[in-house]
């Protein structure tokens, strides 16, 4: 049989998420035969609960999303809007009270451009499900496209025409409530399928758990919404639709609104996965006559399982996988016996020496004394400090020889300062070793492009962790820092040495110019003055170069370290968001796991003592965490790209679609075929168990049969003779032990000694022969017999295909009449009460205030004629009703005449022979409008004025009076007393108190 799921709003957006987690931990890898035909419609006015990034449409790191033409998105603007009120003035009655005035209310209501709920509340005090109406009307050819495509999808992939829609929604929902009715009229007129029926699964509202109520019209539109259903059920717009609340058939509460949503997926997915319905009912309706139409009936489930958790079992195991990748690219440390753990290594102490000469960060390096072939090319300096100024000084010697003895001195020093300024290296100490900023900046990027690929390389390659990647750059920086004070005391060093040298050629200059020297003029300087000048000059230029060229290398250390604090800083916000990701994961992981008390396990057959040997043998061993994680990490720097690097790293790796990109890939090497052995091991130590005590199967069945409650409470009083109730009870069928040939001869031999026979190709080496372990559990005890004996019904017993490991008891009760439900009652009770208060206004509830709904319950009779008798005193008061003679019968009357705004009468009504007769018309339309009179009077600025409070209340007492005088004398004290109640709670509405 197809299935389309129908989703109205938040709740049915919701439900579907937890309905496609449990298909795909199911039913994912499953032959096509045993896969439903299953396809979803999605309707709702929030575009955030339908967009991409919305919560809940990954499971395990995968989209579930449908495709965008299955999600349906109902908004309109002003212009659409009004062009269909326009056209269709049917519609017009859903934005304004008797669709008068309607432009002006939809200029207030605006654009749908935002949710129901929020969008209601520009219009306050009007149901939101008229709104509702209005957007089906504007969307329904898109909405019928939708549901049409994907019918004609199911039909396409199968041979069965038959359709089961199924729609959900929550009747305390803004969007559900509001859609409901008529989305059940559009697929009765417009049917997407031959054979086509319709299941209807709503939610009542009620508290939750958390201390959350429902909104406060929630409730009576609920109401307004059941009276309606009823109504589509004598029409046949639907074949069953199921109730759920918080209450259960015990009385008892449990399971919140989170809950609820996933139990009714669970009762999906059940009713969805075989062929048939598996509890199908007879129809306990009286029989009808030929070509009647067959109405629907209300109904509830329970359901309860004992089987492991897949998703949950797949969940865990895939989140600890992803913790051992996050521990491997953080660490890298391997212990036996626990894997990649969490804490780093010790690591033995490698040379740096090696590392920053390739890197770039050796001393010769910074003095330039070496090319970088990315900037340089192979290009090396001609000389070296020592070798350019020795070159230059055998040129300034050479050259004095010119000159006259007697000035060689002040010579050679010029030219010593002209090779300082404008002759080393052929421009000068200044333009040699002032070098702009963005040069040395320059030189610093290479510098750390080439530690970062080194490093990036090592990782990716798994030579080094990332933790370790990180320490590595503190050692390099920690290095250079050594090295700053020591090149500022040589530098200090040199400008003092030059400073003194400086010192000694002055004076040295100035004894060679003196009196004393004029003396040996003839004979010219000597020697040895010149020879001493000569290595003054040399040591001065050699000082002032090397001081130079330290301030360049102090320049360029610093952009180095700049350049690599930036690429430290890259690598420990890789290593913090891997930390973050490996916390959370860790949280995912545990919060998966079963509870530690049994008890608390909801059915789970899975244990933390079964997980953690799976977890061994699926993962964590070494041959198997290996391979796990060559693949992972493989596929996750293939993922990054060939481009990547720590920053991208950093920013990626925290990223929402990386990381479940990973968790997909991770859950993609656990497959659910591989998890089959844990589903298997479990339900066989349960099983096991109950042969092994002998109460366990009564003590545990009676467990499931609580469990399995209805979740709906009803009256078995008011419901005798009128619901049916069934069970079915899913088991497994027993493992069929394949058949095992004893082996004769050699071979038994061989396996019994691990070895082989004589073979030639063998050439001797010993092989051992596994067989696969046979699972030998005997088959399950008596179950329909034990659910026989603790519900006195005899369910209908269904197996399972082989392996399947669960146990399921499916319950459902149909046939039942709305009146017989607590929780309808007290929705009754709330809508009775704002209809008293509302007036006509508890019309609008409703999507036809013309239309006369069925009384789902009787109505409080008394507590409407008490209102009633408090709006005909204010009335009469107000001047609203007047006495009249009736022309036809010549007998006095009370009539209540409505004016304009100009005074002029526009129509009167007759309430009957006076203000008792009025009374018993209060369940009449005849006085909504009379209501909302009175309240327009009350709510005016002269009220609360003494004056005009008095005389109200002289005329409520004459009136009273009046009535207790005409009233028969047994009855005077009766009539006394009710009027002058209602004249009280008449005063506490014109002083604005609150009335009970």
């Amino acid at each position: 049989m197809n299935h389309l799921f129908l989703g109205l709003g938040g709740a049915g957006v919701r439900v579907w998420q937890a309905l496609q987690q449990r298909l795909q931990s199911r039913l994912e890898g499953a032959p096509a035969s045993r896969r439903p035909a299953i396809e979803v419609v999605l309707l709702d006015t929030d575009a955030r609960a339908l967009a991409d990034s919305a919560p809940g449409w990954r499971v395990l790191g995968v989209c579930s999303m449908p495709p965008v033409s299955q999600r349906v998105l109902l908004g309109a603007d002003t212009e659409a809007l009004t062009s269909l009120l326009q056209a269709r003035t049917e519609l017009r009655s859903t934005v304004a009270p008797d669709g008068q005035g309607w432009a002006a209310r939809l200029q207030q209501l605006g654009a749908f451009d935002a949710p129901l709920s929020q969008v209601g509340e520009r219009l306050p005090g009007w149901p939101t499900r008229r709104l509702g109406r209005l957007l089906l009307a504007l969307h329904q050819a898109r909405v019928r496209c939708a549901v049409d495509a994907a019918v004609q999808a199911l039909q396409a992939r199968t041979a069965d025409k038959a359709l089961t829609i199924h729609v959900v929604a929550h009747l305390g929902g803004t969007t559900g409530a509001a859609l409901l009715l008529d989305m059940l009229a559009l697929l009765h007129r417009h049917p997407p399928a031959p054979r086509c029926v319709v299941q209807v699964h709503v939610e009542l509202p009620d508290h939750d758990s958390a201390g959350l109520y429902p909104a406060p019209l929630a409730e009576v539109q609920a109401y307004a919404a059941l009276r309606e259903l009823q109504v589509a059920a004598q029409s046949g717009l639907f074949e069953l639709c199921f109730l759920g609340a918080m209450t259960d058939e015990r009385g008892l509460q449990p399971f919140d609104a989170a809950g609820r949503e996933h139990r009714l997926a669970d009762w999906l997915f059940h009713r969805m996965a075989e062929a048939t319905d598996p509890l199908a009912l007879p129809a306990p309706a009286p029989v009808r006559a030929q070509g009647a139409v067959r109405a629907g009936e209300f109904a509830a489930f329970g359901l309860a399982e004992r089987a492991a958790d897949r998703h949950a079992v797949r969940a865990h195991l895939s989140h600890e996988l992803m913790l051992r990748l996050l521990a491997q690219l953080r660490y890298n440390h391997w212990r036996a016996g626990l894997g990649f753990v969490t804490h780093p290594r010790v690591t033995g102490h490698e040379s740096l020496a090696e590392l920053m000469n390739a890197w770039g960060l050796s001393d010769a390096h910074f003095q330039l004394a070496v090319p970088l072939p990315e900037i340089d090319g192979d290009t090396l300096p001609s000389l070296s400090i020592e070798q350019e100024w020795q070159m230059l000084e055998t040129h300034f010697v050479g050259l004095i020889a010119l000159v006259a003895p007697s000035r060689r001195i002040n010579e050679l020093r010029r030219l010593f300062d002209q090779g300082l300024s404008e002759r080393f290296r052929g421009q000068g100490i200044e333009a040699v070793f002032d070098q702009p900023d963005h040069t040395l900046r320059r030189r610093a990027v290479v510098v750390r492009q080439r530690v970062e690929n080194s490093l990036w390389d090592d990782w990716r390659q798994g030579r080094r962790a990332l933790h370790e990647c990180g320490q590595l750059l503190a050692a390099v920086l920690a290095d250079l820092a050594d090295r700053i004070e020591p090149l500022r005391q040589e530098q200090h060093g040199l400008e003092t040495q030059a400073t003194v040298l400086n010192r000694q050629l002055d004076a040295l200059e100035q004894a060679a110019s003196g009196p004393l020297q004029a003396l040996g003029l003839l004979r010219g300087v000597r020697e040895r003055d010149l020879s001493e000048a000569t290595a003054l000059l040399r040591e001065y230029a050699l000082a002032r170069t090397r001081s130079s060229a330290i301030t360049l290398s102090l320049r360029l250390l610093a952009e180095v370290q700049s350049q690599l604090t930036t690429l430290q800083g890259m690598v420990d916000g890789g290593e913090m968001a891997v930390a973050t990701l490996a916390e959370e994961t860790d949280v995912a992981a545990t919060a998966t796991l079963p509870p530690l008390n049994a008890a608390d396990a909801d059915g789970r057959l899975d244990t933390r003592e079964l997980l953690a040997h799976w977890r061994t043998q699926l993962g964590t061993r070494e041959s198997v965490q290996r391979e796990h994680l060559r693949v992972l990490r493989a596929g996750l720097f293939a993922q990054l790209g060939e481009q990547a690097n720590f920053r991208i790293f950093a920013q990626r790796i925290g990223e929402q679609e990386t990381c479940d990109a990973l968790l997909a890939a991770c859950a993609k090497r656990l497959p659910p075929v591989a998890l089959q052995p844990v589903v298997s091991a479990a339900w066989d130590a349960w099983v096991m168990r109950l042969h092994g005590e002998s109460d366990a199967a009564a003590r545990d069945l009676a467990t499931l049969q609580t469990r399995a409650s209805i979740g709906l409470a009803w009256l078995p009083a008011v419901a005798a003779g009128r619901v049916a109730q069934g069970e079915l009870l899913r088991v497994p069928a027993p493992p069929r032990p394949d058949p095992v040939e004893e082996p004769d001869g050699e071979e038994a031999v061989a396996e019994a000694t691990g070895s082989a026979p004589d073979d030639p190709e063998t050439d001797g080496e010993q092989t051992v022969v596994l067989r696969p372990v046979t699972r030998v559990v005997p088959a399950l005890p008596g179950v329909a017999e034990l659910i026989h004996r603790i519900n006195r019904l005899q369910p209908l017993v269904q197996e399972l295909p082989e392996g399947q490991g669960e146990l399921v008891l499916l319950r459902m009760v149909r046939g039942l009449p709305l009146q017989a439900l607590p929780r309808v009652q007290e929705l009754h009770l709330r809508h009775e009460a704002h209809r008293l208060q509302a007036g006509r206004a508890a019309l609008w509830l409703q999507l036809d205030d013309e239309a006369a709904l069925p009384e789902l319950l009787a109505a409080d009779v008394q507590a409407q004629k008490a209102r009633a008798r408090t709006v005909v005193l204010l009335a009469e008061a107000f001047g609203l009703l007047r006495e009249d003679i009736d022309p036809v019968s010549a007998e006095p009357v009370l009539l209540h005449v409505r004016l304009d705004e100009d005074g002029f009468e526009l129509d009167r009504l007759c309430l009957g022979r006076g203000p008792l007769d009025a009374v018993e018309q209060a369940r009449e339309r005849v006085l909504h409008g009379l209501h909302d009179e009175v309240t327009v009077r009350l709510q005016a600025r002269d009220m609360q004025q003494p004056a005009v409070q008095t005389a109200l209340r002289d005329a409520m007492r004459q009136r009273i009076d009046l009535l207790r005088n005409q009233a028969p004398p047994e009855q005077r004290d009766t009539v006394s007393r009710e009027w002058n109640e209602a004249a009280r709670a008449a005063m506490k509405l014109a002083r604005q108190e609150s009335v009970q």
